[in-house]
């Protein structure tokens, strides 16, 4: 058992005694610590005594109260205040808040230095420290036993919150997306929480950030995980909070395992957009595509390719973090101005990619594709379905489900489309170096502005005027009837989609 408050003072040798929270006297003194930070809160925890020379204690009534509340609510057993030192008085207001919190303000004499009492909390604690060590060595025997294994039972944090005894999550901190499995997911509340303790703080975390969730005190240690991760720690029981230091080597150890994650999702990324870019341009044969599919858990049909638009807030790191944290299988590659994915056909849901936490989310799904032959095709109707969810205002647009009448169902149609309304255009530039197809986008896209139109493309507006009346004889079509503003328009859309743009 630690030392306690009572049998601290106790001892001749230190010469301390109570000020304020006699109450308190059964605490447990794990450790004692100086510390003039004024916030020792966020490094300092359960069971420590924090030793101060009183450059951080507050003068006033106020300021003592609040001091003493946040020390008594990270759990520290106490605090000593040196004598003739650097300390205001105690005020009466903030010793009658000490006695309500059952929290120890102790003062020790002058002549007694603070390494005096450190030493004798250590030396009346080298038992407890014993059975830390040993809890620390099974922290990093846990470690050994899931490397032998492989990772492949995702059960890390669970075996270390258990020796912890805590429930534990690695998060980013700029999305709240896990960033390590886990049985249960993290819960919306626990997000919002530390995303406010976090937007609250200027610099960098402390050691320990501590949040509350309606009555539950929540623990989050920083990560050096590209220093965008945190371990969130909730306690398995409000009464017997986690050892501190013990919580810093299951930090160590997430982290490790964050940076490992990190570096073969690297490497699978790169593969894998490699993968995927050949499969979409035909490029690849498609025995050995099979072969490598099967090597990354993708070798079951049928596959959906998903679509996500540049305007869309989330990397393709973010994205396979996500994927990852869920155990999806998938391919994630930067094509044109947004991310392309190739997933399991049974795990493809709106759900997965979180559509319904951003409604800044424009994506399209394709339909199933049952042949590798086919994964062009179906990149070109995912990308469609974006177009369609982004003209829409919709988060997600799923291909022949939901996708517009005027969408082609098949690449053919599209070509067809394309040749129908476009071909002669598409010819004469051709044959005569000319931009009218470009031109046209310009002008439809600057809502018929021959100003506008002419600033854009870099030519007066009269040259403007002059290509699209070339545009209308090739076409046979006219610029000034909304219907066959339509098919233009829907025709350049297409072409567009076509050539992957």
């Amino acid at each position: 058992m630690s030392i306690t408050i009572k049998e601290l003072v106790a001892l001749p040798s230190l010469r301390t005694r109570f000020l304020a929270g006699h109450s308190g006297e059964d605490r447990a003194v794990q450790w004692a610590h100086t510390c003039e930070l004024p916030d020792p809160w966020n490094w300092l925890g359960t069971g420590d005594l924090l030793l101060c020379d009183g450059y951080s204690f507050p003068a006033d009534a106020e300021g003592q109260v609040g001091f003493l509340e946040h020390l008594a609510q990270a759990a520290l057993s106490g605090i000593a205040l040196a004598e003739g030192m650097h300390a205001p008085a105690l005020t009466p207001t903030a010793a009658t808040a000490a006695d309500a919190l059952a929290f120890p303000v102790l003062e020790t004499a002058y002549a007694v230095p603070f390494v005096t009492v450190a030493r004798m909390v250590a030396d009346s604690n080298s038992q407890e420290a014993s059975a830390r060590l040993t809890r620390i060595i099974r922290l990093y025997d846990v470690l050994r036993r899931a490397h032998q294994a492989n990772f492949r039972d995702n059960a890390l944090l669970e075996q270390l919150g258990n020796e912890a005894g805590a429930r534990l999550y690695a998060v980013d901190i700029r999305t709240g997306e896990p960033l390590l499995p886990t049985r249960a997911p993290f819960p919306a509340s626990f997000r919002q929480a530390l995303f406010e303790a976090v937007e609250a703080r200027s610099g960098p975390l402390p050691t320990f950030l501590r949040m509350s969730v309606a009555d539950e005190s929540l623990l989050a240690l920083p990560l050096e995980a590209g220093r965008r991760a945190v371990l969130v720690v909730q306690p398995l029981s409000p009464r017997a909070a986690p050892d501190l230091m013990v919580l810093q080597h299951v930090a160590t150890i997430a982290d490790l395992e964050v940076e490992r994650r990190a570096a073969g999702a690297l490497r699978r990324r790169e593969s894998g957009a490699r993968l995927l870019g050949q499969l979409v341009d035909g490029a690849i044969d498609l025995e050995a595509a099979e072969t490598r599919l099967s090597a990354m858990s993708l070798g079951g049909r049928p596959w959906r390719l998903a679509c996500m638009g540049g305007d869309t807030p989330i990397t393709a790191e973010e994205l396979q973090a996500r994927l990852g944290a869920e155990n999806v299988p998938h391919l994630v590659a930067q094509r044109h101005d947004g991310l392309l994915i190739l997933l399991p056909d049974a795990q493809t849901t709106e759900e997965l990619f979180g559509f319904g936490r951003d409604p800044r989310v424009r994506a399209g799904i394709s339909p199933p594709v049952h042949s590798l032959k086919a994964v062009g095709d179906a990149a070109r109707q995912a990308r469609w379905a974006m177009e369609a969810a982004r003209s829409e205002g919709r988060c997600v647009v799923v291909y022949g489900d939901q996708s517009p009448a005027f969408l082609p169902r098949t690449v053919a149609e599209g070509e067809a489309v394309v040749a129908r309304v476009l071909g002669p255009v598409i010819a004469y530039d051709a044959d005569n170096d000319s931009q009218l197809v470009h031109s046209l986008e310009v002008f439809l896209d600057s809502n018929r502005s021959w100003k506008e139109g002419g600033d854009r493309l870099g030519i007066h507006r009269q040259t403007l005027v002059y290509r699209m009346h070339r545009v209308e004889e090739l076409t046979g079509r006219k610029l000034n009837r909304l219907q066959d503003q339509t098919e233009l328009y829907l025709a350049l859309q297409t072409l567009r989609m076509l050539n992957g743009g």
